[in-house]
């Protein structure tokens, strides 16, 4: 008898095939997130610390690697301005629309204060049951 093996391998920094590196909430229809990024008014897909995951309809808004300035976040009565991110990948999305994932760069701390109480929120929300909800 003969057994299978797996064996695991780090994935280099520079793979074609990128790691998650940050915890992100998906965001539903229940309560929507919106992002303006360079004049544009985007619905968030999903959130987290790290960066947000936008979509668009033109695959050609943005390229990975951009830097953009002066974002902004709104969640809830939340509203997070003058965000700086960097353009990190893009994919489509279910909906049909094309899917961005926006990394923070340079949040300041009353930043980071904000977007992580509205992630404890959040999260609270999605992993609440039903029967909680009510």
């Amino acid at each position: 008898m003969s057994h299978s093996t797996i064996e695991f391998f780090p994935v280099p920094e520079e793979s074609e095939n990128p790691v998650r590196q940050a915890f992100r909430v998906p965001v539903g229809e229940k309560e929507p997130i919106s992002a303006i990024v360079s004049s544009i008014t985007c619905p968030v897909s999903d959130i987290g610390l790290g960066g947000i995951g936008i979509l668009v309809e033109d695959n050609q808004a943005f390229a990975v690697g951009d830097l953009l300035d002066a974002c902004q976040l709104n969640v809830k009565d939340t509203r997070l301005t003058e965000l700086t991110g960097k353009v990190v990948h893009c994919a489509i999305h279910d909906t049909g629309l094309w899917q961005f994932g926006i990394q923070w760069i340079d949040l300041s701390e009353s930043q980071k204060t904000m977007l992580e109480q509205e992630l404890a929120r959040l999260k609270k929300q999605v992993l609440a049951s039903p029967e909680e909800e009510k």
